[in-house]
């Protein structure tokens, strides 16, 4: 176990998580930026990126904090494309109903992370775990015909 201020104990696996979970938002990006190049709805589909692009960037000072390095942006690109053959030829409205149904569980992927952080990582984490929320509450107003579905996004982002 690494120590952190105050003497208090990070564990291995809450680093490996936050690492993963890094990573996994920079292939997100890549995946978003993708599957806009499949939906009419190409500007929504590049909102969507952006929001995967700012929760990675909320926890890069963890990382530096921690000494722990990302791979290759290349391969996480490679990894973020390999996900999109699998809902390129979803609809829009299935593809927001796959998300409104999928998603709910990175939440709680992200709370677990929450569980195992050190207090002090918490504001950083919990603006991560708020980007999936903001993607699952478009995706509800999406479905809904809401015509200012990207309010959410826009909030974020901003």
């Amino acid at each position: 176990m690494k120590m952190v201020e105050k003497n208090r104990p990070v564990s291995e696996k809450y680093l490996q998580t936050l690492l993963t979970y890094y990573e996994e938002e920079i292939s997100g990006e890549s995946y978003f930026y993708c599957l806009s190049e499949h939906f009419s709805e190409k500007e929504k589909t590049i909102l969507l990126a952006r929001i995967e692009r700012i929760a990675a960037r909320t926890v890069e000072p963890l990382l530096k904090k921690y000494s722990l390095v990302a791979r290759d942006p290349e391969v996480l690109h490679q990894e973020g494309l390999s996900h999109v053959e699998q809902h390129q030829c979803y609809s829009w409205h299935q593809f927001m109903t796959y998300i409104v149904e999928r998603y709910p569980a990175y939440l709680d992927e992200f709370e677990d992370l929450e569980a195992m952080a050190p207090i002090e990582d918490i504001v950083a984490l919990k603006r991560l775990t708020e980007h999936e929320i903001v993607v699952i509450d478009f995706a509800h107003k999406e479905l809904a015909g809401d015509e200012d579905s990207v309010a959410p996004l826009m909030r974020y982002l901003s």
